[in-house]
C-alpha cells in the first residue's frame, strides 16, 4: 500500500468514527475525529461539511460558515454546502442573533475580569434565552451559579448541554462538582402541639349570694343628683383629654401610613420608568449596532463576506490560469478581517506568488489608473506592490508623486527622501530630487 493511499486510509477512517459519534450526540468527540481526518485529508468536504453541521449544533454559526465556504471553494458543484449556506441565508436574522449572542458572551467575560459577576449573569442568561443551543455560554453561565453555589440553574444548564453534546467533557465535570458538593436540603421539622391550660379557677354563684360593699349606704336625692354631675363631668374630661386624642392620634397615624404607602408606590414608579427607560435606549443602541454590523458585513467592499468572497474569487482565477485577474482581486483584499486559521493559511500561500510574480502587473494597474486620473486606484495597486516588495522604487516614486498632486506634502517628500537615500537608480533619484525640490 503505498503513502497516499494509507493517508486516504486513515483520514476515512476517523472520517467514519466523527460520523458514528455524531450520530450518538458525542459531537465533542466527533469534532474531534473530523479535525484529525482533515489534518490527513484537508480536501475532503464531507468531513467539512459534518464538522461544519457539529458547529452549527454548538451554537458556533461563525466557525461553521468558515467550514462550509472552504467546502464549496473546493468542490463548486455537487456540494451539500450550498444548501447549508442557502438554508442560513433564508433564514432571516440568523446572523443578527448569532452577532448578539456572541456580543454578550464577550460583554461576560469582561464582566468577570471586572469582577461584576452579577453583570455578567445577567448578559450570558440574556445569550442562552435567545440562543439555547450556545454551549460555550451555557457552560459559562453554569460555571458562575456553581461559583455561587446556585446548583439548581447550574444543573439545569449542564443538562441543557449534556443534551446537545452528550460527552461534553466540562459538563461531565461540572455535574461531578454538582454531585460532591451539592446542597443537601434539611426536612423542616413539625411544629410542635401545644396544649393550653386554664390557669384560673373560678366559684361559680349562686342566685342566692349578694356582695355588699363595706362602705354601703344610702344617698339623698341632692347627693344623687351631685354625683350624676360628677359623673357627666368626669366623662367629658375622659372623653376630651383621652379620647379625642388617642383618636386624633390613630386618624394622624393612618393619614401618615397612606402618604408614606403611597410616596413608596410613586418612588417604585419613577425607578421602574427610568429602568424602562434606560432599556429602551440600550436596546435602541443594540439596534443601532446590530444594524452597522449587518451593514459591515454584507453591504461594502470592505466587509467580512466581501474578503471571504475576493479569496474564493482569487483561487478560481488561478484555476482558470488567470493570474492578472487574481493580482486585480488581490489588491482589494483587506486579509485583518478574515479570522479563521485556514484562510488565512490559504491567503500566505496567495501572497508568496505574489510577492514572486504580482508587483509587475500591480504596477501596469496603478499606471492605468493614474493616466486615467483614478488616483485613489492608482494609490491602492501601487500600494500594495510597496507592500509586497518595499524596494519597488517606481511605484514609490509614483505614488510620491500622486501626493504632491493632492497637496500632501509630507507624504510624499517622505517618500522622494527614501528613493533618493535608499534607491541605485539614479536617474530615478534625480527625478525624486528634482520633485523633492533639491
Amino acid at each position: 500500500m503505498d503513502y497516499e493511499r494509507k493517508i486516504r486510509v486513515i483520514a476515512n477512517s476517523y472520517y467514519n468514527m466523527g460520523l458514528e459519534k455524531a450520530k450518538l450526540r458525542d459531537l465533542s468527540g466527533s469534532a474531534d475525529c473530523l479535525k484529525k481526518c482533515l489534518h490527513f485529508n484537508k480536501y475532503m468536504t464531507d468531513a467539512r461539511n459534518l464538522l461544519g453541521l457539529i458547529y452549527y449544533e454548538v451554537g458556533e454559526v461563525g466557525d461553521a460558515l468558515v467550514q462550509w465556504v472552504i467546502s464549496k471553494n473546493l468542490q463548486p458543484e455537487d456540494n451539500r454546502a450550498d444548501y447549508y449556506l442557502e438554508a442560513i441565508q433564508k433564514k432571516k436574522g440568523t446572523m443578527d442573533l448569532e452577532r448578539k449572542a456572541v456580543r454578550r458572551f464577550n460583554q461576560a467575560l469582561a464582566y468577570i475580569k471586572s469582577g461584576s459577576e452579577d453583570l455578567a449573569i445577567l448578559q450570558l442568561n440574556k445569550a442562552v434565552e435567545d440562543k439555547p443551543n450556545y454551549i460555550k455560554a451555557q457552560l459559562l453561565f453554569a460555571l458562575l451559579c456553581l461559583v455561587r453555589e446556585e446548583h439548581q440553574k447550574a444543573g439545569k444548564a449542564v443538562n441543557k448541554v449534556l443534551q446537545i453534546d452528550r460527552n461534553n467533557s466540562k459538563a461531565l465535570y461540572y455535574k461531578s462538582i454538582m454531585k460532591d458538593t451539592g446542597t443537601k436540603i434539611k426536612p423542616e421539622r413539625e411544629p410542635e402541639k401545644r396544649k393550653l391550660k386554664n390557669v384560673l379557677s373560678h366559684r361559680q354563684m349562686q342566685d342566692d349570694d349578694v356582695i355588699i360593699p363595706p362602705s354601703y349606704k344610702e344617698n339623698t336625692r341632692d347627693q344623687a343628683v351631685l354625683n350624676i354631675m360628677a359623673g357627666l363631668l368626669l366623662g367629658a374630661a375622659v372623653v376630651f383629654f383621652l379620647v379625642m386624642p388617642a383618636n386624633t392620634k390613630s386618624i394622624n397615624e393612618n393619614h401618615n401610613r397612606e402618604i408614606l404607602k403611597y410616596s413608596e408606590q410613586l418612588s417604585q414608579a419613577n425607578q421602574k420608568a427610568d429602568l424602562l427607560s434606560q432599556q429602551l435606549k440600550s436596546l435602541e443602541s443594540e439596534k443601532k449596532t446590530a444594524e452597522e454590523s449587518l451593514a459591515s458585513l454584507t453591504n461594502n467592499s470592505d466587509s467580512i463576506l466581501a474578503q471571504y468572497q475576493a479569496v474564493i474569487g482569487i483561487l478560481q482565477a488561478y484555476k482558470k490560469n488567470d493570474f492578472p485577474s487574481s493580482v486585480k482581486i488581490y489588491a482589494g483584499l483587506n486579509p485583518e478581517l478574515i479570522a479563521s486559521a485556514d484562510v488565512q493559511a490559504i491567503i500566505a500561500e496567495i501572497k508568496k506568488d505574489m510577492t514572486q510574480k504580482g508587483c509587475p502587473i500591480l504596477e501596469d494597474l496603478g499606471d492605468k489608473a493614474m493616466k486615467s486620473g483614478d488616483n485613489q486606484s492608482a494609490l491602492n495597486y501601487y500600494g500594495k506592490c510597496i507592500e509586497l516588495k518595499p524596494d519597488s522604487w517606481q511605484a514609490k516614486f509614483n505614488t510620491a508623486v500622486i501626493y504632491k498632486g493632492m497637496d500632501q506634502k509630507d507624504q510624499a517628500n517622505a517618500l522622494f527622501s527614501d528613493i533618493i537615500n535608499n534607491s541605485k537608480d539614479e536617474t530615478l533619484s534625480a527625478k525624486a530630487k528634482s520633485e523633492r525640490g533639491f
